[in-house]
């Protein structure tokens, strides 16, 4: 995404927030491709891979870019998808429900015990949210340049002197940004409890400072960042070494899942 596309993103989500016509989209399931893995072992222990995609692009994007192809050259063990997950699903606040009913819950039908997400911008925030709404889904995050929200709410938390220190007050999922980020302090209170969560983006991204809080609220290790902006060329960039970063983990046979407390 170049400068021009970054323009058109913020115009877009404006544009698309006061639309009317994607109310519906939660009761129609969502569409994905899929891309079967040879690395993958052949019974017990199957892992997946769920790519969320951005707000300008398509879910095609991850085979045109070389990340669906970078996991396989490597021999990773993941089977992978990439659901249609458009902004009309955020906008029926349905992402969740969609992703849980018709992915995940037929993945783990199928036998696969461990199941990771890869978000990118726009799809950083639906893997946070499918973490909060279902937390028995997911077992490792990856987040590639997230939108975490708009400068507002940073800029209070930073004015707070940060999140350790940041009193949320009362906030309900309609008040999307301030529930995630009370949801983030609870995260960085005890991580323990929560699946991994991997941090990668630009030190010029257009959300570097909600990025830079977030690496904050993560346990030490688990951020990467490259030089470059809110582009698909620090995508690329950044998958490859997260990919190097994360390999004993990937790598790994799969564990017995156990039950979160979010």
């Amino acid at each position: 995404m170049n400068a021009t596309q970054v323009v058109r993103f913020l115009v877009l989500a404006v544009l698309m927030v006061l639309a009317a016509g994607c109310a519906s989209t939660g009761e129609v399931s969502i569409g994905v491709l899929r891309y079967e893995n040879p690395a993958k072992p052949a019974e017990g222990g199957k892992k997946l891979l769920i790519f969320l995609r951005g707000i300008g692009g398509d879910h095609a994007i991850f085979k045109r870019e070389g990340l669906v192809d970078q996991v396989i050259e490597r021999g990773l063990p993941f089977d992978m998808v990439a659901p249609d997950a458009h902004f009309g699903y955020y906008k029926s606040e349905t992402l969740g429900r969609r992703l849980h009913e018709d992915i995940i819950v037929p993945a783990r039908q199928q036998g696969y015990s461990e199941i990771w997400v890869a978000g990118t911008s726009m799809g950083g925030l639906g893997a946070l949210f499918l973490q909060i709404e279902h937390p028995e889904d997911v077992d490792g995050i990856i987040l590639l340049s997230p939108f975490l929200g708009w400068g507002g709410i940073v800029t209070e938390i930073q004015s707070a002197g940060g999140l350790a220190r940041w009193e949320p007050g009362p906030h309900t999922v309609a008040d999307w940004q301030r529930y995630m980020w009370a949801w983030i302090k609870r995260y960085n209170e005890h991580p323990e409890r929560f699946p991994p969560i991997y941090l990668g983006y630009g030190t010029s991204d257009l959300f570097v400072r909600s990025h830079d809080l977030l690496a904050d609220a993560l346990p030490e290790g688990r951020t990467l960042t490259v030089e470059g902006g809110h582009t698909y060329g620090t995508l690329r960039r950044l998958w490859p070494e997260y990919l190097d970063k994360l390999e004993p983990e990937l790598r790994r046979q799969a564990v017995p899942r156990v039950p979160l407390d979010n």
